[in-house]
């Protein structure tokens, strides 16, 4: 009678542990030719796959001939830029907004995405999309990781460097917790991720604050969430792209003499505030604003605040290039 009641318990047990990671995601579509028809720009082919990507272009009398490349953070894709890139490209900037790899309309390949990943990511995309001279580099959240990264390495490509809330230096919540330990265990974390992880990333996202600011996020970041690979591979990269403490790489970037910029918020709960003063350390001619009431998202949420700071920094860099046209629109130029 024991042995029966423990097997039977033990079938409760599993099935209650494979039935919710069997049916979640059992809706998910197949990301597949008819998945990136949906996609409003274009794709280059590269080593891990097919990378969506999208140009915002000045208007032709206004174009001064540069361009920037934006790498936007984790979860959200590349409309998170809209209203900076709107800005940016009102000013005479062609800007390249790419879909890193696992998120928007990119593929989703299942090698780790490491930080040897994001280099070779960022690399065969300027070769795709004939970036071949020096440009400016902006990237946020993780993008400012990867940025950072590659311009690390890649300096004498770099005309400056522009970083929103990056990632890499000091974050909130701790990374030896329990869930992050669980989270980074074989099949234990992808049943957390499945069974949880999922749930948090499609509730929505509220500010932390009052004045934390309202400005839309211009595209919904759901859409790639209905395909599969997406969660993985958000998963994937919190695995294998450390997002912490990685201090070396930005005084390396520091060291290089490019010009660069970091803006941090002060109700950032992603990214710590303690993170401003780790960049100053490592980075001391760079040039660091802070956003009263600035929180993770300011880049859409308090787009008229960020803007201005960006387009500074950059007529700051090229005083021959008009400078009186630096308003931002509510929408993007192109897709």
């Amino acid at each position: 009678m024991f042995k029966k009641t423990v097997t039977v318990l033990a079938a409760v047990i599993v099935a209650a542990l494979i039935i919710p990671y069997v049916w979640i995601g059992m809706g998910d579509k197949a990301f597949d030719d008819g998945a990136r028809s949906r996609a409003p720009g274009q794709f280059a082919e590269l080593t891990s796959g097919k990378l969506h990507y999208v140009w915002v272009e000045p208007a032709p009398d206004a174009a001064n001939g540069e361009t920037i490349v934006m790498l936007h953070g984790l979860y959200i894709p590349h409309f998170m830029f809209a209203q900076n890139a709107e800005a940016l490209a009102a000013a005479g900037y062609r800007v390249l907004l790419p879909d890193l790899f696992g998120h928007g309309f990119s593929d989703r390949p299942t090698e780790s995405y490491d930080q040897a990943f994001f280099e070779r990511e960022v690399r065969e995309l300027l070769v795709a999309t004939e970036v071949d001279k020096p440009f400016y580099l902006m990237g946020q959240s993780t993008g400012g990781m990867a940025a950072t990264l590659y311009a690390s390495h890649h300096p004498d490509q770099i005309k400056g460097l522009m970083l929103i809330v990056p990632a890499g230096l000091r974050m909130h919540g701790r990374d030896d917790d329990l869930i992050s330990n669980i989270l980074r265990t074989p099949m234990a974390g992808e049943w957390l991720w499945r069974v949880v992880g999922r749930r948090q990333l499609l509730a929505p996202w509220k500010p932390p604050c009052d004045e934390c600011g309202d400005g839309p996020l211009l595209g919904d970041p759901l859409i790639q969430a209905e395909y599969c690979g997406y969660f993985p591979a958000m998963l994937n990269i919190l695995r294998h792209f450390p997002l912490r403490d990685q201090d070396d790489i930005f005084e390396t970037a520091g060291e290089a003499g490019f010009p660069m910029l970091a803006i941090f918020g002060d109700k950032d709960e992603t990214v710590h505030i303690d993170s401003a003063d780790a960049f100053a350390a490592v980075a001391a001619n760079a040039e660091l604003v802070i956003i009263e009431n600035g929180d993770h998202a300011m880049h859409f949420r308090k787009s008229k605040a960020v803007n201005p700071v960006l387009l500074s920094f950059l007529a700051n860099l090229n005083p021959t290039l008009p400078t009186d046209e630096f308003g931002a629109s509510e929408e993007m130029a192109s897709e």
